[in-house]
């Protein structure tokens, strides 16, 4: 055999063996093929136009997550996941031992506050009542015991001067001098008679009144003091804000529980239930808001949940799942559409996924 037919003969063969196999494979390609028909046809509403989207279950108004003011331990749970709760009911309450030792602080400065306040307005009480009578009675009747022990010490005095009798000079000065002590006592006791008919004076009036707006002002500091750790106190008592069910909860008797901390106590209606439909952004032209709708739970072909149309969010927002469809785009939109469900069976629960039919035509099947 040539050399050259021994080299390439076997190149030769591979090419044609390759030829044979493209040309099996493009005919199979294009060989049209039975599509076998559907076993299980997915739900669909009973309209000739419709958009078919999935929906998330979630109480009416939305989750309410509650929060706490500061960070403490938790002192007491008094709830459990699925109890229903009215507004005001306790959910769980936080070590309160500091705050109310500061309470206490707190109350006794206002107590000496308001003493202060007490005896301040009795000053000013006092000064104003002034001049009063019974401060000037017993002035007046000083005024008349040194008036009439002058006037005994005068004659005395006088009685020495007529008898003018050697041996009585000595005598005769203490007695001028004793006259003299009583004159002075008179108008001492008249001073204090004037005095007593003043009334107070401006300047100290006026800084007994100073001293008065001063302790009302510690008296308003320290009431608000007092009004704030109670509230701060009453604010560990964390109660429910609105009448729902607990769906979650992750408080623990001694666990320590800060503000931020995420599903502390989770609340939901769960006695009117939404679902919130996400439409894509190529079917939102045909959305007619008021049009009813159909949903079915996975699982469950044969009883559809009616819908009934609530509203629109006014804002479109990024696609939650991305379910591979052919022509999907990594970055679609969608808007949310929110149907209240008509008479649910009671095995719903938020957070179930279902798949939903919407009306966008006025004409039936």
């Amino acid at each position: 055999m040539h050399p050259l037919l021994t080299r390439f003969a076997p190149l030769a063969i591979l090419a044609a063996a390759g030829l044979a196999t493209a040309g099996w494979t493009a005919f199979n390609t294009v060989k049209p093929r039975a599509v076998p028909p559907l076993e299980l046809l997915p739900p669909q509403g009973p309209w000739a136009e419709r958009i078919s989207a999935s929906g998330l279950i979630e109480g009416d108004g939305n989750d309410t997550a509650v929060g706490i003011p500061e960070t403490a331990l938790v002192a007491e749970v008094a709830v459990r996941i699925g109890q229903k709760v009215t507004t005001g009911d306790l959910l769980f309450r936080l070590d309160d031992r500091t705050i109310r030792s500061e309470l206490a602080v707190a109350e006794a400065e206002l107590a000496i506050a308001l003493a202060n306040a007490t005896s301040a307005q009795a000053e000013i009480v006092r000064m104003e009542s002034l001049p009063r009578a019974e401060d000037a009675g017993p002035a007046a009747a000083q005024v008349e015991v040194a008036g009439a022990q002058l006037a005994l010490l005068r004659s005395r005095r006088e009685r020495l001067e007529r008898l003018g009798a050697r041996g009585v000079e000595s005598e005769l000065a203490d007695a001028r001098l004793a006259e003299a002590v009583a004159a002075a006592q008179v108008a001492s006791a008249k001073a204090a008679l004037a005095h007593a008919r003043l009334g107070a004076w401006s300047q100290d009036l006026a800084v007994a009144q100073q001293r008065q707006a001063v302790a009302a002002a510690q008296v308003v500091s320290a009431q608000a003091r007092v009004a704030g750790m109670r509230t701060r106190l009453a604010r560990l008592e964390v109660r429910a804000p609105r009448a729902a069910t607990v769906i979650a909860t992750t408080v623990m008797v001694g666990a320590l529980a800060a503000p931020g901390d995420r599903d502390l106590v989770v609340l939901a209606d769960l006695e009117r239930l939404l679902i919130r439909v996400e439409v894509d952004e190529s079917q939102v032209w045909k959305l007619k808001p008021g049009l009813p709708g159909q949903a079915w739970l996975r699982g469950d072909r044969t009883r559809p949940v009616e819908l009934r149309f609530e509203r629109i969010e006014p804002q479109a927002a990024a696609r939650r799942a991305i379910q591979g469809k052919p022509g999907e785009r990594l970055d679609g939109r969608a808007v949310q559409v929110l149907y209240r469900l008509v008479d649910p069976p009671p095995h719903l629960r938020p957070g179930l996924l279902m798949d939903v039919d919407v009306q966008c035509g006025s004409g039936g099947a």
